[in-house]
């Protein structure tokens, strides 16, 4: 569910990679470039004519932190060669966890079982802030629990888990059990970073 809370300035930095969500059209990824008092200026990643028609009215900057997205609301005020200057309501919005989010994603991990010799080197297929879906080659038992070492592409993420289902022909399905909160952190940054390449890919091929 979520929340909403007070801020009387944008909590944004410059450099602040964000996806603006521009009512009625699309999001699109951006850049920080400046958060001032009540204005926010930010440089999307792809132009679009037809935000001219928006001018005037609400669009949202949604950025990510360790537990959710943040959405600030602002008036969208000009629109210079794709940079937009918005000015901000002071309402901050918190919305849906990342952890629920499932991305696709062919990830090196090994599985090994805590108490028996089980599992190896695989992929995985999708991820989430709960658990992996893998490729398994061992027809890994259910609720057997495993240690995983996932490779992300800034480094490795350690975590327990558990198998919990049989997610097709040759797939398993492991849910994490104990995850520190700076592992669970880094796996949400790497779903919200894979929504956003996907986000690009796909308007790339408009």
């Amino acid at each position: 569910m979520s929340t909403t809370t007070s801020a009387p300035a944008p909590a944004l930095a410059h450099g602040q990679h964000v996806v603006v969500n521009l009512a009625h059209l699309d999001t699109v990824p951006a850049t920080v470039e400046s958060a001032d008092g009540g204005t926010v200026t930010v440089a999307l990643t792809v132009r679009d004519d037809r935000i001219a028609r928006l001018m005037g009215r609400e669009v949202f900057v949604e950025a990510m932190s360790g537990r959710g997205i943040n959405r600030f609301t602002g008036v969208l005020k000009s629109d210079t060669g794709g940079v937009l200057t918005l000015a901000m309501t002071g309402a901050v919005e918190r919305i849906q966890r990342r952890e629920f989010v499932r991305v696709e994603a062919i990830v090196p991990v090994v599985v090994k079982g805590v108490d028996q010799p089980l599992g190896g080197e695989t992929t995985t297929l999708d991820v989430s802030g709960r658990g992996i879906r893998i490729t398994d080659p061992w027809e890994l038992p259910m609720a057997l629990p495993v240690r995983l070492e996932m490779k992300l592409p800034d480094g490795s993420v350690h975590v327990l888990g558990r198998v919990v289902r049989e997610a097709g022909p040759g797939e398993r399905g492991i849910n994490f059990e104990d995850l520190p909160r700076a592992e669970e952190d880094r796996i949400i940054k790497f779903i919200r970073d894979r929504e956003l390449q996907a986000l690009r890919a796909k308007r790339n091929v408009k």
